[in-house]
């Protein structure tokens, strides 16, 4: 049954563009929370295995038999992280860890350094996507405050089991897994943070399709260009804006598939043709803007005659037969005080110019 307009009314009202955004922005964060939680809980687990058996030498029953639980949740936890339930996964973390610190502090005092593990508990807490960010900051603060208060309450404890001269072997084992444990979060947050910058740049500078720089980012350069290096050598640039001829009959005969295919391996052939230092970009349907930086004429006109002769040979795609892929080119090399959008429009005037004249060939501005 086709659907009523008013069906479809009511599914774009459920399904807003935003909402949808929402989402790929929830499930991008909860990428960083499930590696943090994938490395703490296994860390975790494997440190809880190692007091159980610390326990039981110096005669702490109890305290061995609640890591054994300890290890039980740890590893559920896990489980649930695994399964995408990071809110649970969290707050089981969260309270076993608080509970082992004060329980273990209560019983062997300050000297073995147990309440120490509530540093990286206040740290994950807040650095969680699981919660909202003021929940996050209050229950961090929390975790704090509670170290503070444990510290005052045990300072009169002393130790009484077994091995007393292990203690201070324990405080610096445990200062340096809770250390460790610290150290993961922060880093972990730290390379999603630079992946999710990477990320954000890829997608606001570059071509989806091609992965070649778009218009916006080159209007943001050469804007940053004039602005703050004027009068230096950044200024010398020659702008190469080219075109892929007949690009509508292949659309029209090939189908956009074929066109896509077709744009992308001419913006892969632009990018390999040219120096590190210069720049292509998608200029919008099959136009390229090429950005040669401080070069001399002589060389860009070198180089412009080596992309279009090549360019046939480079560019394949069924079905178009013998037909050969070309491009038509329009340079304009940058006058000195000539703003960008001047130079620009002087090659886009010479490209149209080289189309005019029979295509598959470059004409240089005026």
């Amino acid at each position: 049954m086709r659907p009523t307009l008013q069906n479809l009314k009511k599914e774009k009202n459920q399904t807003p563009l935003d909402a949808r955004f929402a989402i790929l922005n929830r499930d991008h964060k909860n990428i960083r929370q499930h590696s943090i939680l994938k490395k703490v809980c296994f860390l975790a687990a494997i440190i809880h295995i190692v007091f159980i058996f610390f326990f039981l030498n110096i005669g702490s029953l109890w305290l061995s038999v609640f890591n054994v639980f300890s290890v039980i949740i740890w590893l559920i936890a896990m489980y649930q992280n695994q399964q995408g339930r990071y809110v649970l996964a969290t707050f089981m973390g969260t309270i076993e860890t608080i509970l082992h610190a004060v329980l273990a502090t209560h019983f062997l005092g300050l000297s073995t350094g147990f309440q120490y593990f509530l540093w990286p508990v206040a740290l994950l807490v807040m650095v969680s996507n699981s919660f909202i960010t003021q929940s996050s900051i209050v229950m961090g603060f929390v975790v704090i405050l509670l170290f503070g208060a444990l510290s005052i309450y045990a300072k009169d404890i002393t130790y009484e089991y077994a091995f007393p001269v292990l203690t201070d072997f324990v405080l610096l084992i445990n200062i340096f897994f809770a250390a460790l444990a610290f150290i993961i979060i922060i880093m972990n947050s730290q390379d999603k943070n630079e992946q999710n910058e990477q990320y954000l740049y890829e997608i606001s500078n570059k071509d989806k399709l091609t992965g070649a720089f778009n218009r916006q980012f080159v209007y943001d350069l050469m804007k940053q260009t004039y602005s703050e290096r004027r009068g230096f050598k950044a200024l010398d640039y020659t702008l190469v804006l080219t075109d892929i001829d007949d690009f509508k009959e292949v659309n029209e005969s090939l189908g956009h598939i074929a066109g896509d295919a077709m744009i992308k391996q001419v913006a892969t052939y632009l990018q390999s043709a040219v120096r590190e230092t210069d720049i292509v970009a998608r200029w919008g349907g099959e136009e390229f803007l090429i950005v040669l930086m401080n070069i001399e004429s002589d060389n860009s006109e070198t180089l412009i005659e080596k992309i279009r002769e090549n360019v046939r040979y480079q560019v394949t795609i069924e079905g178009l037969g013998e037909r050969l892929t070309t491009l038509s080119f329009g340079v304009a090399k940058a006058k000195e005080d000539e703003q960008f959008e001047d130079t620009i429009r002087r090659a886009d005037l010479s490209m149209y110019k080289a189309k005019k004249l029979g295509k598959d060939r470059i004409i240089n501005a005026q």
